[in-house]
């Protein structure tokens, strides 16, 4: 980066004064939090929270995923999918495990059994082939937008937005080139994208400096710091960003099994999909966890309201969010979850069988549904490689799948039949 001045400042706003309070401010600000008192309950008859902030509808304790894409008053966030990152490249809502997220499973996958984040993301080796990129996590079109905030590559930030074609956020064809300045294929097609806790996968500063997102609070902590440290030295453990070492952590808990979650004993040892463990919810940083994702809408929305004021409001809720949650809603489905004995207050964590086993799906059920947008199929269609297939697999009434009988090479139009019910792609699958 050349270091440029800034157009529109420093982006978070405050960030030479602390990045952390930088960051959960900007993030606050497009996504407003609800007031709470001393025992975080909340306030709903307030207009202006005891901070000065606006009372708005978003959980400023946020515990858990489990309520991702619902209702926000049930404590949740916006998913990746409801907003709409453009390189997410999410698998559809067909009742398998992990439906909705970033891992694509079979539609024989036992997700009873497995876990489901095993079956692993849309990886390219090019950035021109149906699939695009693949899936590049959030954090780092992050890091790549705030990057290109300060470089001189990348033009007047007016030219990243076209509101009659992508509303007020930054267009694909952007994004793109500005991830591949800073995390760029290999010779042989490949791509590794370091963790946003490190300087290697964080946001970017004024003369090409760059620090780890803070507001991921990740769970390693101990043995499991040092060996992460040999990779990312800049790795952020616990402790530092809470203070604190391997004795503050609940009995109960898993520690240092490298993710923003906070897993038990019982299930990392049941390989559990550690997206249903809660976030960190102990020590000075309770509550405090945001998603890339979220930050990244929300320098989208700051930035959008910079440059189209009349058109991009200042929150989500102005602009992509004002209907959301959506119908149906973008919520993925949890295994059946259970207060932890002996600590009634802690967020609840997977529930576990007599013999240890984790219990998915859970009592809301599968959560298939029929969500407009773009997904993913392939890998779905695709028999599972992972445990042994599910003796009825995910087809309407429990027969074998069947072949297309439409499918048309060099049509735009494909309609995929398979156990009595329909998908129908328009255009390329991805």
């Amino acid at each position: 980066a050349s270091g440029k001045t800034a157009q529109f400042g420093e982006l978070p706003p405050g960030l030479s004064s602390g990045s952390e309070a930088a960051w959960a401010k900007l993030v606050e600000g497009v996504f407003p939090t609800w007031c709470v008192d001393e025992n975080e309950n909340r306030l709903s008859n307030l207009t202006t929270c005891a901070d000065g902030s606006t009372n708005g509808r978003y959980n400023p304790l946020y515990l858990t995923k489990w309520r991702g894409g619902e209702d926000p008053a049930l404590g949740g966030y916006p998913t990746d999918v409801d907003t709409r990152y453009p390189f997410y490249f999410a698998s559809g809502f067909f009742g398998q495990a992990c439906g909705g997220g970033n891992a694509h499973c079979s539609f024989d996958f036992d997700g009873s059994k497995n876990n489901c984040a095993k079956c692993g993301k849309i990886v390219t080796d090019s950035d021109d082939g149906l699939n695009g990129p693949g899936h590049v996590p959030p954090h780092i079109g992050l890091a790549s937008l705030t990057r290109a905030y300060y470089d001189d590559d990348f033009g007047d930030v007016a030219t990243w937005f076209d509101y009659d074609q992508n509303a007020c956020r930054v267009l694909p064809s952007v994004l793109l080139p500005m991830i591949r300045k800073y995390f760029p294929r290999g010779e042989d097609g490949s791509v590794k994208y370091p963790p946003p806790f490190t300087q290697d996968g964080g946001p970017g500063a004024e003369n090409g400096a760059t620090y780890p997102y803070p507001l991921e609070y990740i769970n390693i902590v101990g043995d499991s710091c040092t060996k992460e440290q040999e990779n990312f030295p800049t790795a952020i453990c616990f402790e530092s960003h809470s203070n604190g070492n391997i004795t503050d952590y609940p009995e109960y808990l898993e520690p240092g099994h490298g993710s923003p979650h906070y897993c038990s004993v019982g299930g990392i040892k049941a390989d559990v999909n550690t997206d249903w463990c809660p976030y960190i919810f102990f020590g000075p940083n309770r509550g405090k966890y945001r998603h890339p994702h979220i930050a990244y809408a929300a320098v989208e929305v700051w930035l959008a309201n910079k440059v189209m004021p009349d058109k991009c409001g200042a929150t989500w809720d102005d602009n992509d969010g004002k209907d959301y949650p959506y119908t149906p809603d973008h919520s993925y489905a949890f295994p059946k979850m259970a207060a932890v004995e002996g600590h009634p207050e802690d967020p609840k964590q997977p529930a576990l069988k007599e013999d240890g086993a984790f219990i998915w799906p859970g009592d809301e059920g599968r959560k298939k549904k029929a969500v407009p947008g773009i997904f993913v199929i392939d890998k779905f269609l695709t028999p599972t490689t992972i445990g042994e297939p599910m003796e009825f697999p995910l087809l309407t009434d429990g027969s074998a799948p069947k072949s297309s009988s439409s499918m048309k090479f060099g049509s735009s139009s494909y309609t995929l039949y398979f156990g009595g019910f329909i998908v129908a792609a328009i255009g390329f699958f991805s």
